[in-house]
């Protein structure tokens, strides 16, 4: 189980109880307890697969994650028999954008390396892919809050350096060959990523896609009972 950018394994747990000892969650690299990365996107996921129990066959991630969870499928097609994909994107093919994107991805790491963590999370909080979260009940926000704050600020941009959008391989074709079986989620209300969702249906027709009514970019923050009865 894979996490979203700035967050962390714990993310799950609130999300998903009933996983608990039947799942692996991991820090993924630049967040919690785990290093920053020095390496490519496609290297720490070989590092992840490297070390995963051989049992493993299920992958399941949200957002930067579920990116990671694409990458693993991609160079490890055969190991996984089920892939769950939470509002994520699977890779840029425009050359343009992808331009775009690094450039963004060097604003943010300035911002957060010149003015701090706590300034860098009240941005990154602002943005408005995160505005259907403003009616959550303030325990559940302040606690996503701390987390956030908890990070080590070299850890998050290293990650956006080395793994940001920008710098991950168009992962499209991998997903549409992926041989076993595939779950998209995405919130109704999260425009961006409804659209990409539905763009990997149509590609890959046998994908199962789930939208949710009412619910932003962070099912595992606004919806986590509803998003834990489709991860069990």
């Amino acid at each position: 189980m894979l996490h979203g950018f700035t967050g962390s394994s714990e993310d799950w747990w609130a999300c998903c109880p009933r996983l608990k000892g039947r799942a692996i969650a991991i820090d993924l690299p630049g967040h919690g307890t785990h290093t920053a990365p020095v390496r490519s996107f496609r290297d720490s996921i070989g590092d992840i697969l490297g070390a995963l129990p051989e049992g493993i066959d299920e992958v399941v991630g949200y957002s930067m994650g579920g990116r990671f969870a694409l990458g693993m499928m991609a160079l490890d097609p055969e190991r996984f028999r089920r892939a769950t994909v939470i509002s994520a994107h699977p890779g840029l093919e425009d050359a343009s954008q992808r331009a775009d994107r690094l450039a963004g991805d060097q604003a943010w790491i300035r911002r957060l390396l010149d003015n701090g963590i706590e300034a860098f999370v009240d941005a990154w909080e602002s943005q408005p892919l995160f505005a259907t979260q403003v009616g959550l009940p303030a325990a559940v926000l302040e606690r996503q809050r701390r987390r956030r704050l908890n990070q080590r600020p070299t850890g998050l941009a290293a990650s956006l350096e080395q793994h940001g959008l920008g710098r991950m391989p168009s992962l499209w074709e991998p997903a549409a060959a992926f041989p076993g079986e595939l779950t998209w989620i995405v919130g109704a209300s999260d425009t961006r990523f409804l659209g990409i969702a539905r763009e990997v249906a149509c590609r890959r027709p046998a994908t199962r896609l789930h939208v949710l009514p009412g619910v932003g970019h962070n099912p595992l923050l606004e919806c986590p009972e509803i998003l834990g009865d489709l991860l069990v």
